[in-house]
């Protein structure tokens, strides 16, 4: 099993069919971040730096297509981002990252819609790779519904800085108050912008969250959290939103999905596949390098 695990960590992308998520036949590897270095939420990316080439998915056309299936191409003038995901085995948590080039950023959509489509981001996490539908079922009563919302898969977006009413992290499917909080995810403050609404803007920010087998939104302690466990293949969505599309009155907000699903919202079957990889000491910064980050780590870091 060892032996196999390292190999995923050398291939990282392997061909090998391992469910039915999308795109199919792929896994994509998420890095583990040890507890000794992990990065410092701070908006300076630069420690992502370690991590190999493949385990940076970039907006292309194999892996990203805008979920309307107008089979809109790429264009990097326009917009360009990349994302990669890591995990911690003593916090069990879930580590982004995420950069991001826009030639229009936009922070208000236009004034269009209710629900915030700003040029946010948005990850979804089927920890257990449990599947399935996780958004309300028809004729359920409104207790039942928010019961269901998120219960076995979390989805939610990320926005920087804070946009009101949503915050920094909106969990839509829920009513919780609790879930954008420290030891659940951090942080409001963990980006770096340059540029401002309506210009030419580049942002990197980096975050955690953890994640839950049975979200209930009552309440942490009456929630069941997912322990994450070194190869094991977990589920992940993820869609970026782009809003300067069209005109000014009908702004046309397009979202380049991983897969290309339209449904990822509140189906975790069209969610992507991730195995945990194990820790990878040759390329980990030595304890020299590490100081020279300026992110010597506390016991439990933020």
């Amino acid at each position: 099993m060892k032996k196999l695990l390292v190999l995923a960590a050398a291939a990282v992308i392997t061909a090998a069919p391992a469910s039915s998520h999308v795109p199919e036949g792929l896994i994509f590897g998420a890095w583990n971040w040890p507890t000794s270095h992990l990065p410092n939420l701070d908006g300076d990316i630069s420690e992502w730096d370690v991590l190999p080439s493949e385990l940076w998915l970039e907006i292309n056309g194999d892996l990203f297509a805008v979920d309307d299936g107008s089979g809109k191409p790429v264009d990097t003038s326009d917009l360009w981002f990349r994302f990669a995901m890591g995990w911690n085995d003593e916090l069990d948590r879930i580590y982004y990252v995420y950069d991001r080039y826009d030639n229009v950023w936009d922070r208000d959509a236009g004034g269009v819609g209710c629900c915030g489509q700003d040029d946010s981001i948005e990850v979804g996490l089927d920890a257990d790779h449990s599947g399935d539908w996780f958004w309300e079922q028809e004729g359920q009563t409104e207790e039942e519904a928010l019961r269901t919302r998120g219960r076995q898969a979390q989805t939610g977006h990320y926005r920087w800085p804070a946009l009101e009413p949503f915050g920094w992290y909106w969990f839509w499917m829920t009513t919780a108050d609790w879930h954008d909080e420290e030891p659940h995810s951090c942080c409001a403050d963990s980006f770096t912008l340059d540029g401002v609404h309506g210009s030419e803007a580049t942002i990197q920010a980096e975050w955690y969250t953890v994640a839950w087998d049975d979200f209930n939104f009552a309440g942490a302690d009456q929630s069941v959290r997912h322990d994450f466990v070194e190869g094991e293949i977990i589920g992940a969505g993820l869609q970026v939103v782009d809003n300067d599309n069209g005109t000014e009155e009908d702004p046309m907000t397009w979202k380049w999905v991983l897969g290309g699903q339209s449904d990822i919202f509140g189906n975790a079957s069209s969610f992507s596949d991730f195995i945990l990889l194990p820790v990878d000491t040759e390329n980990l910064p030595t304890a020299v390098e590490n100081d020279s980050w300026g992110h010597i780590k506390a016991s439990v870091a933020r």
